[in-house]
């Protein structure tokens, strides 16, 4: 974080109240130049850390940060356009990468519940190589957002939260209770909404109490979607050890119709038990979830009404 961040954040916490009248569009300003930084300075570690396993990820939160602000703002703040065109470009390129990482991982899992399958050893192991070599990633980083204030004179920041928070909880309120296939565009909502609060979380009422829900309940959801991922990439799999070894039976003489049916079998077998296994998981994830959804809903409008109760008070 730079200085000249350093001293926003520092700014803000000290006028307390204070900030709360000040026209939204001047703190907002403020808000996406602090995460652009923080881009910036993600991007260049990914660029240059070839040993740190979590790089990427850090990279990947600090560009998702900043654009859900850029779009957050966007009724009080105008960006370069061009830019937040390639911001979009990077994280739609990044995608594949962190889904494939997100496939390993339940691989992982699974191969320990499933037991031993050399077909799903060796499905495994083409899908660390085809990763190795898919983490190329290109984003030119010349030109800035530039963030400038929309109005002279607008809303004030407190009561622009205000109405944000309340257009966000209503979205989620809305997204949850629509079943299974609305469960990523809730999570996508809850993330605005811990996003929204976090830098205002030491002047804005209960805030805290609101993003420990937001993480709380992004990770109940997070899991969840990582299962719906693992289930669509498992043909890429299969693919992948089919195009290699039947790449090596090319190169054989004589008949090698028992080769290829082999070939199918070691991408076919593993494929069919794993999406079994994923399944059962996916319905036991959805099931706990809908044991513990009304709770949270519960919990998110009480907090919520006490927060509004606190400003009302100040």
């Amino acid at each position: 974080m730079t200085k000249k961040s350093k001293k926003t954040q520092t700014e803000m916490i000290a006028d307390g109240n204070k900030i709360l009248l000040k026209p939204a569009g001047r703190v907002l300003v403020e808000v996406i130049r602090e995460k652009e930084t923080a881009f910036r300075a993600a991007w260049t570690h990914y660029q240059t850390a070839e040993d740190d396993p979590e790089a990427l990820h850090d990279m990947r939160v600090e560009l998702r940060r900043l654009r859900v602000w850029v779009k957050l703002a966007r009724d009080e703040v105008k960006t370069n356009k061009p830019t937040c065109k390639r911001l979009k470009v990077l994280a739609k390129a990044s995608n594949p990468v962190r889904d494939h990482e997100v496939t390993l991982a339940w691989l992982a899992v699974a191969q320990k519940q499933i037991g031993e399958m050399p077909a799903l050893d060796k499905l495994i192991e083409y899908g660390k190589q085809v990763y190795q070599q898919s983490t190329e990633l290109e984003f030119s980083a010349k030109q800035g957002l530039e963030p400038q204030v929309k109005q002279k004179i607008g809303i004030g920041l407190g009561q622009w939260l205000d109405r944000t928070v309340d257009q966000r909880i209503e979205h989620i309120n809305q997204l949850l209770h629509a079943g299974m296939e609305e469960t990523h565009v809730a999570r996508i909502e809850i993330k605005y909404l811990r996003y929204l609060l976090e830098p205002f979380t030491s002047i804005v009422h209960d805030s805290k109490e609101l993003v420990g829900w937001c993480k709380e309940v992004q990770e109940l959801l997070g899991d969840f979607h990582d299962m719906q991922v693992f289930r669509s990439h498992l043909p890429e799999f299969a693919r992948w050890v089919i195009d290699s070894e039947l790449s090596e039976i090319a190169l054989l003489t004589g008949k090698q119709s028992q080769a290829i049916t082999k070939v199918f079998a070691n991408a076919r077998e593993p494929v069919i038990a794993l999406s079994g296994w994923q399944d059962q998981e996916l319905q036991r994830q959805w099931l706990n979830w809908l044991d513990e959804r009304d709770n949270y809903l519960g919990m998110l409008h009480k907090l919520r009404t006490k927060q509004n109760s606190a400003n009302l008070n100040v």
